[in-house]
């Protein structure tokens, strides 16, 4: 999982003040925090999902109504998710860029602007919630002739602007360019080009359960994967499906179920789990049969790790460590390292990330995540097995680190893995022996029958990378 990325404040004079004069017009206070969230993800760099937590998040966020709250989460992801388009016609229609310090303005016109060109929301409501909105912020009141301008400008030439650009130069105008040269160098123009286009579609969910996928895929309307995961087009919040309050599953990307899987038998043996939240692996080495040490730094994260597991009716020792800091009482037959990352395989499902993440923040997690595993390798056995993973497309995360870990010295010996490691899955195994997933793999999935969800949606994966060693008898911690 991804840390909290490194914040880039603002002065306080610059920060969106949406609250500074209130109205009562029924929408507008949701508008106002979608614009504040915006600010949180694009100008600190937060993640939204942590934004959109009410403990952490913008106040006037906890005095909305649920559906409120719902609608904030919806313009927020659709304005992350169509960012570049968005950006896009909103300069077609201006004369000049407005100041950078601006903020309230920009993040206020790419909320109305995702209403008016992606929702079925009336046009004439976003403009006049938005000309409201700027109206009482006293950075913003200045530009609120130009805001209203602009989105009725946008309101009325939405399809000519929209038609002008083919749906693959949207899907590319939606990653920052930093961001597309790396994946394109990575996976080429053709496979980088397939990548965005299918991150800009939300995909269904994934479950892995306890046991007898083909009943639980029967049950919940889903299709059975590989392994105990299924794929769920089911609609709805997941905790009133069928089996969560029994803990008989969890919600886990087939690419995330394939880590914990790699290190084998596992059956009475003794694993450690690092930087375990939420718990999702930590779950799948408990129901394979381990002892599992479940290692986590933050102490919110081990409180939803433990309530995870209690709804599962699985127990695992939680110890709440930094894992430089602490030491073992004794080492391990087996450890699991999903390591801090930038997420950038999850914007199928986080379209936050490539907004909130930088390049330089990349080479440092890569940094971090190479020091961890030569620690890590400290906790295990002679010729224990630790298996290496991120949800990451970025090669200095993935296939770089690999190389450069197998170079030698650190006690860690590769273990090529093969197509038998993960189901046959040949797409998936590099040339390094290591493995690859990509939003792109995987998308012959067909839709279960008598099910109205758009075909694409049912394909794909997260990106992940996944690499095995063992633990050579020398430099023992």
């Amino acid at each position: 999982m991804a840390p909290n990325s490194k914040k880039r404040h603002l002065p306080k004079s610059n920060r969106p003040q949406n609250q500074e004069r209130s109205s009562n017009k029924p929408g507008l206070a949701a508008r106002q925090v979608a614009a504040t969230v915006l600010a949180r993800v694009i100008d600190d760099g937060r993640g939204l999902d942590g934004v959109l937590e009410t403990r952490h998040g913008p106040s006037a966020l906890k005095n909305l109504s649920p559906a409120d709250a719902k609608l904030v989460r919806a313009i927020a992801t659709t304005a992350l998710r169509n960012r570049g388009v968005i950006d896009h016609c909103l300069n077609k229609l201006m004369s000049r860029k407005p100041p950078k310090n601006a903020r309230h303005l920009l993040h206020s016109l790419h909320v109305a602007g995702a209403q008016i060109l992606f929702m079925d929301v009336p046009d004439s409501a976003a403009v006049d919630l938005a000309v409201t909105s700027l109206s009482g912020n006293s950075r913003s009141e200045r530009f609120a002739s130009l805001g209203n301008a602009v989105l009725r400008k946008l309101s009325k030439t939405k399809e000519e602007l929209l038609g002008a650009i083919t749906p693959q130069e949207q899907a590319r105008m939606n990653m920052p360019g930093w961001m597309w040269q790396q994946t394109r160098k990575s996976f080429g123009k053709e496979r980088a080009q397939k990548i965005t286009e299918l991150h800009m579609l939300e995909p269904v969910i994934d479950l892995t359960v306890k046991s007898d996928p083909i009943e639980w895929a029967k049950r919940l309307g889903g299709t059975p994967l590989y392994g105990n995961s299924i794929r769920v087009p089911a609609k709805g919040s997941v905790d009133t499906w069928d089996g969560f309050e029994q803990g008989e599953w969890w919600v886990q990307d087939f690419a995330a179920h394939l880590p914990a899987h790699l290190l084998g038998d596992i059956a009475g043996k003794t694993v450690i789990d690092l930087c375990a939240a939420p718990g999702g692996k930590t779950a799948q080495l408990i129901n394979a049969g381990a002892t599992v040490t479940a290692l986590e730094a933050v102490r919110s994260r081990c409180d939803r790790l433990e309530e995870n597991l209690t709804r599962l009716n699985f127990d695992a020792k939680i110890v709440n460590a930094d894992l430089f800091d602490w030491k073992p009482d004794q080492l391990f037959d087996a450890v699991l390292l999903d390591a801090p990352c930038s997420s950038t395989g999850t914007i199928r499902r986080h379209p936050d990330v490539q907004w909130s993440k930088s390049k330089d923040q990349i080479e440092e997690l890569a940094t971090l995540q190479f020091n961890m595993t030569v620690h890590a390798a400290g906790f295990l056995k002679p010729n224990g097995i630790l298996v290496f993973s991120n949800c990451s497309l970025m090669r200095s995360e993935g296939e770089d680190l690999f190389a450069k870990i197998t170079k030698g010295g650190f006690g860690l010996e590769a273990q090529k893995l093969t197509a038998d490691d993960i189901f046959g899955l040949k797409e998936c195994i590099t040339g390094q022996g290591t493995a690859r997933t990509l939003p792109s793999h995987m998308l012959n999935i067909e839709p279960p029958k008598d099910n109205d969800i758009a075909p694409e949606r049912m394909g794909g994966l997260d990106g992940f990378f996944a690499a095995r060693f063992v633990r050579t008898n020398d430099q023992l911690a």
